[in-house]
């Protein structure tokens, strides 16, 4: 099969025996993309050690997709519903609207590139989705580290630079990335679910939408028939965070991305996820980040 593809001829040097074996690519493709879709990058990012530093609590990107190389560093990351511990090497994939938390190991200083990418489309799946659910969202990257990790440099250096025809330049290097990534195999986690695994998925959905309002452990445990002590124990166990916990960071990392991505006041975004008390709300946004609301707009926005 290979044959027919890929022509191999050996060139004999006129230096003596040397040899220079030419590969002649003939083969026709289909585009990994769906009905002629053009990947756009709208944004990335090279992070040094502010990445371990101030993380990014629990958030999601409702209209785009987010990709993470990991440069150097370890850490404890959740995608969805699954926990992971990434390397060296990895790449993150955050599919437009699924849940993420960070915790990056202080001890490694994690860097990373962050892409931000719209109009990707393959068929059989949603619009900014490169894998299915069914599928990790880490990707070994091994061999193909290198050639990954040289094309986000570029990439980076086009942007940061300036340079002309950076759009032109990323927009290929885009096209030829994602198929990159989609050659690394994937784990699949297609098992029939538990009915326990069930009820828990509800249970989380529920809170990641209502994570705003009001909500306690008697209330969700009457919402769902069960008795508050099942509830704790469930929400714990496919979480790893007590209700209250979980909420928090929910609260938290909604917070930091109005504190990045709008003009909001502190006052407007604490009430919007969920906090009537300002001052209460800043005490604690300081306590789980590291500095204030106020502080942490500026920092990012200066980075």
């Amino acid at each position: 099969m290979w044959q027919d593809i890929f022509k191999k001829v050996r060139l004999e040097s006129c230096l003596g025996d040397e040899t220079m074996t030419q590969i002649s690519v003939n083969e026709t493709y289909t585009s990994t993309f769906e009905n002629g879709w053009i990947p756009e990058l709208l944004y990335i990012s090279n992070v040094d050690e502010a990445y371990t530093k101030f993380p990014r609590s629990m958030h999601k990107h409702n209209d785009i997709l987010e990709l993470i190389y990991i440069k150097k560093g370890n850490g404890h990351f959740i995608i969805g519903d699954r926990h992971y511990r990434v390397h060296q090497g990895d790449v993150l994939i955050y599919n437009k609207g699924v849940l993420h938390d960070e915790y990056p190991n202080p001890k490694t200083n994690l860097n990373v590139f962050c892409c931000g990418i719209t109009n990707v489309k393959f068929a059989g799946l949603p619009k900014n989705h490169l894998v299915s659910p069914e599928s990790s969202y880490v990707l070994h990257s091994g061999d193909q580290a290198i050639e990954i990790e040289t094309m986000l440099n570029i990439m980076y250096s086009q942007v940061s630079n300036e340079k002309t025809g950076r759009a032109e330049i990323c927009s290929y290097l885009l096209r030829s990335l994602i198929p990159l990534l989609l050659q690394i195999p994937q784990n699949n986690f297609g098992q029939s679910p538990s009915e326990e695994s069930i009820l828990s998925k509800e249970i989380k959905a529920y809170v990641d939408e209502y994570y705003f309002e009001k909500i306690n452990l008697e209330y969700i445990a009457r919402k769902f028939h069960i008795s508050s002590y099942y509830l704790s124990h469930l929400f714990k166990e496919f979480t790893g965070f007590s209700l209250i916990q979980y909420t928090i960071r929910r609260r938290i990392g909604e917070a930091q991305s109005l504190l990045i991505n709008t003009n909001d006041k502190v006052t407007r975004i604490a009430g919007t996820v969920g906090y009537d008390n300002t001052s209460y709300f800043t005490t604690l946004f300081s306590k789980i980040v590291g500095m204030s609301p106020k502080k942490y707009r500026e920092f990012w926005r200066k980075q």
